[in-house]
């Protein structure tokens, strides 16, 4: 009697599949560490030719990403990178401080000696970053820094919905990273962060990661408020 092989269930095509995936985090991840700016338009071709890549998977990618709402429409049937209003701003920044605050304070009681050497090194480059206003740099580094602290909550469904306003955030930290007091008041907070994880304060790590995300906030409504009035037609101007 001779052994028969098991049939195998129905299997996707992994190279196709790993590819797919590899582009839509590519795209992703360029979005939530500033990479892209708010309104920028974005071609299938030209993200194709960046990534390497043929445009099937970034056709695919960018579907996935307008669904998760970080691309809208433009009226000539382009997508474009979704612009920040007010009201936005304001409903993500109050997201943020509650989710991200608690990820930070359940990262303290879950930290280990590994975890503190990756966070510190982290804000080492973001502060060399920051004092050479490398801005490409710091933002990615920026992003890496609260990501690790982030993922040591072991909170899958939270960081999830944190990064859903990252998606969104991303772009706008483009806009205020190049200004250097900006930047030199962040690594402040960031300073702050680190050593809240150093002493296990898990209400210290919470304010700073809140002082944080208001100080970005308060920087970007400024510029959204700057922009909007720069944009206002001369007849519309009243003269007291």
């Amino acid at each position: 009697m001779t052994d028969r092989p098991t049939p195998l269930p129905t299997l996707r095509p992994v190279s196709r599949d790993t590819l797919q995936d590899q582009v839509y985090r590519q795209i992703r991840e360029a979005l939530m560490s500033g990479r892209f700016q708010p309104g920028q338009k974005l071609t299938i071709r030209g993200l194709a030719e960046a990534l390497g890549s043929s445009p099937m998977p970034v056709r695919e990618a960018l579907h996935r990403l307008s669904a998760e709402n970080a691309f809208e429409v433009t009226d000539t049937a382009r997508l474009r990178v979704r612009m920040m209003t007010p009201a936005r701003l304001r409903e993500i920044r109050d997201a943020r401080v509650a989710l991200e605050g608690l990820l930070a304070e359940k990262a303290v009681a879950l930290l280990c000696d590994a975890d503190l050497a990756d966070i510190k090194d982290l804000c080492r480059q973001m502060q060399e970053a920051a004092d050479k206003v490398d801005v490409s740099r710091y933002l990615w580094t920026n992003f890496a820094f609260h990501r690790r602290i982030y993922a040591v909550a072991q909170a899958e469904l939270t960081i999830a919905a944190v990064e859903n306003f990252w998606l969104h955030m991303g772009p706008c930290f483009a806009l205020v990273a190049p200004d250097k007091a900006h930047l030199q008041r962040s690594m402040e907070a960031h300073d702050r962060i680190v050593q809240a994880l150093v002493e296990r304060d898990g209400a210290a790590a919470r304010a700073a990661v809140t002082d944080d995300i208001m100080q970005a906030a308060d920087s970007l409504a400024r510029l959204i408020v700057k922009s909007d009035r720069s944009r206002l037609p001369a007849s519309g101007v009243k003269k007291a």
